[in-house]
């Protein structure tokens, strides 16, 4: 990680939320150094975990990573002129994050989506090789792109951590459709159109609070 590239506030390990030091002090308004020198007095009581970074010059840096708990029980200790606004920040973030991987029917859904994902790349290495050509690994991520696009309107990668049920179910149907139509449209840019006008009439005849309620 380094320190001029965006942080991402809160990470997602199976249904365990944490944040780090780095963060902290980013968003506390304090050095990273006095973040951990706050840290290290309450270690003994807390299990903070060691990591490392790499630093704007590259070098490997320590950081600690803190679980809710410990980031709850930590924050008053640490202090900075943007304390309260941090704090506000990470809280909202454990708080959006835990209703996302708590929703009923998640993981049933994030099962289904990722079996989708390989029964894509599947049927696009069945079309290749119809058509006479190779797939490579850029083909089947460009694929994921595509679809990825087609749900949130960026060329991206997408973590699991920011879909809820809703989303999880909708990217599990682009792909099933992208599968369909990549048998008669081999082409991306002749498919997206189409994959455009699927997406809105899902969302038009599943609106999002008849699926999650």
């Amino acid at each position: 990680m380094s320190t001029n590239a965006k942080l991402k506030l809160v990470e997602v390990h199976g249904q365990k939320l944490t944040t780090t030091s780095l963060v902290i002090a980013e968003l506390f308004g304090r050095p990273h150094k006095s973040v951990l020198r706050s840290l290290d007095k309450l270690k003994d009581r807390l299990k903070f975990v060691p990591i490392s970074y790499n630093d704007a010059y590259g070098r490997e840096q320590k950081m600690y990573q803190l679980d809710e708990r410990s980031f709850l029980i930590a924050m008053p200790f640490i202090g900075g002129k943007k304390s309260v606004d941090g704090q506000v920040a990470l809280v909202d973030e454990f708080i959006r994050l835990k209703t996302i991987i708590n929703e009923p029917g998640r993981k049933s859904e994030l099962t289904a989506k990722r079996n989708t994902g390989s029964e894509m790349t599947d049927m696009l290495q069945f079309v290749r090789e119809s058509a006479g050509k190779e797939t490579t690994k850029g083909h089947c991520i460009g694929e994921h792109m595509f679809c990825n696009r087609a749900l949130t309107g960026k060329w991206a990668a997408i973590s699991e951590a920011d879909l809820d049920v809703y989303d999880t179910r909708l990217l599990a149907a682009i792909r099933k459709r992208n599968m369909l139509l990549m048998t008669r449209h081999p082409k991306q840019a002749d498919r997206k159109k189409l994959m455009d006008d699927f997406v809105c009439q899902y969302r038009a005849n599943h609106p999002r609070l008849a699926l999650v309620a």
